[in-house]
C-alpha cells in the first residue's frame, strides 16, 4: 500500500475541508448539535479559503494519504497556550471507513518524533468526552489530567503524555 505522512499543500485544501467535514459529521453525531455539523458541510467552501489562507501559520499540519487519498491529517504545535513546556495537538483524524488499521498510531508516532526532535518531553490532546477515541489516547498512554469546555459547552478531556 501507498501510505504517505507529508506536509499539507495549498492544492489539499478542498479535499481536506471535505474531509473535515465528513470527519466531524460522522465521529461528533449525537456529541454536538447537529446545527453545528451540518454548517461544516455547508460551508466547506469557507474552510478551504481558511486552510489555504492559514497554510504558513501552522507549520506542523500533515495529511496521511493512501494511493493519493487523503484518509488521516494531524495538526500540532510545538508549544501549548494552555500548558507549559508541552506540546499540543490539536487535530488528529482518521476518516471512519479508513479507523482501526493503525492510521491514527502512525500520525500520532510520527508527530511525537517531531517533538522530541525538537527537544520537548511533553505532549497534551483533548479530546470530546463522548469521543471514542479517548480510548485510543488512554492505550497509547495518556493520563488525564483534567478538562475543559470545547467552544464553551462541550466537555473535552485533557490528556498529558509524558514522552
Amino acid at each position: 500500500m501507498d501510505v504517505i505522512i507529508r506536509k499539507r499543500k495549498i492544492e489539499d485544501s478542498d479535499e481536506l475541508a471535505h474531509s473535515i467535514a465528513v470527519v466531524w459529521n460522522t465521529t461528533y453525531k449525537k456529541i454536538v448539535d447537529d446545527e453545528f455539523l451540518k454548517s461544516l458541510l455547508k460551508n466547506e467552501k469557507e474552510t478551504s479559503e481558511r486552510l489555504k489562507n492559514n497554510i504558513n501559520e501552522q507549520p506542523y499540519y500533515y495529511v496521511l494519504t493512501l494511493q493519493n487519498k487523503i484518509i488521516g491529517w494531524i495538526n500540532f504545535d510545538l508549544t501549548s497556550d494552555k500548558y507549559e513546556n508541552a506540546a499540543e495537538i490539536h487535530a488528529l483524524y482518521v476518516l471512519k471507513e479508513y479507523q482501526g488499521n493503525g492510521y491514527g498510531k502512525l500520525l500520532y508516532n510520527f508527530a511525537v518524533q517531531k517533538i522530541v526532535e525538537s527537544g520537548i518531553k511533553k505532549l497534551v490532546i483533548g479530546c470530546l468526552d463522548k469521543n471514542p477515541s479517548n480510548k485510543f489516547y488512554q492505550h497509547l498512554g495518556g493520563k488525564n489530567i483534567g478538562n475543559n469546555l470545547f467552544r464553551g459547552k462541550y466537555l473535552e478531556n485533557i490528556y498529558l503524555f509524558e514522552l
